[in-house]
């Protein structure tokens, strides 16, 4: 018997669905009730085989893409939460070790560019190299046609990482290009606006430091609107926080930055966030339109 990962199948089901620009009346037709359809995609039915297998024929994709996705994605997960901790650690030999096992363990094209990646990453935080080599090692990376066709997600990842060596190395124009290509790509599903949001919040400290506080200004404006139609708190907070720099960049009136600010600390108290939280307590209170209870 085949194990079905509920969520996962009907989260692909779903983009799937949406990127061939199908209702999920579309879909069902002919196969089972649009009812179905729906629980399957909210994660609440497992499909089985032969109901996968009528649903992959009419979404023209081979059923075996559902299960190879799903093993690919485990991995990379894996991968990237075990080289992060050891980025935190700063386990560097270990984190070397565990990624040449990895590379002679497969052969899977997306994983083996994860792993490359993450060793170009490692030789940059060893010193080994210098962030314009780490870059250029990067863009050899997303150069390869088959990373766009096979994991959009993967390549958004690593130019992602270049813009932030960009930025952390105070070449903000370049920075700058690499968001604004990367924000014309297509964001329709749900999964893909989130991801869209990450993209959003480094574009706009990054006009912050290019000092287009009025586009900023109009940038986040859009996305605080984007982001309460997706119903996500998570950058929320953090694009009302933003609004008050460019606010404040500005000269604007007093009422509107203090406005901006206290909406960002209410979302930071909403979803835990004590270190953006702790941030506005300290250094921003006085800009908010209510005392801190300073005895909790």
């Amino acid at each position: 018997m085949i194990d079905l990962p509920t969520s996962s199948i009907g989260k692909k089901i779903k983009m799937l669905r949406l990127e061939k620009r199908m209702t999920q009346k579309e879909l069902c037709e002919d196969i089972c009730s649009q009812a179905e359809i729906s629980k399957i995609e909210n994660g609440r039915n497992i499909p089985t085989i032969d109901l996968l297998q009528q649903i992959s024929r009419k979404l023209r994709i081979p059923i075996s893409l559902f299960f190879a996705d799903e093993q690919v994605s485990q991995k990379l997960n894996e991968i990237d939460q075990k080289m992060l901790r050891h980025f935190r650690e700063k386990t560097y030999g270990e984190m070397s070790a565990e990624l040449v096992q990895y590379s002679n363990s497969t052969t899977i094209f997306e994983i083996r560019i994860f792993i490359h990646y993450y060793q170009v990453l490692l030789e940059y935080e060893r010193g080994n190299i210098d962030f314009r080599s780490c870059i250029t090692s990067l863009l050899q990376l997303v150069a390869q046609k088959k990373i766009m066709e096979q994991s959009s997600l993967l390549y958004i990842r690593i130019q992602m990482a270049i813009a932030v060596l960009y930025t952390n190395n105070k070449e903000y124009a370049h920075s700058h290009q690499i968001y604004e290509d990367l924000l014309k790509m297509p964001y329709q599903t749900c999964e893909y606006k989130k991801i869209k949001m990450k993209i959003m919040y480094n574009y706009l400290r990054n006009l912050y430091r290019l000092k287009r506080f009025e586009e900023g200004l109009q940038e986040v404006e859009q996305v605080i609107e984007e982001t309460k139609r997706l119903q996500d708190l998570t950058y929320l907070g953090h694009f009302y926080y933003q609004k008050g720099f460019f606010l404040e960049s500005l000269h604007a009136a007093n009422n509107d930055i203090r406005e901006a600010y206290t909406i960002a600390y209410s979302f930071f108290i909403a979803t835990n966030n004590n270190a953006y939280q702790k941030i506005l307590e300290v250094h921003l209170a006085e800009l908010l339109l209510f005392p801190i209870d300073e005895s909790e």
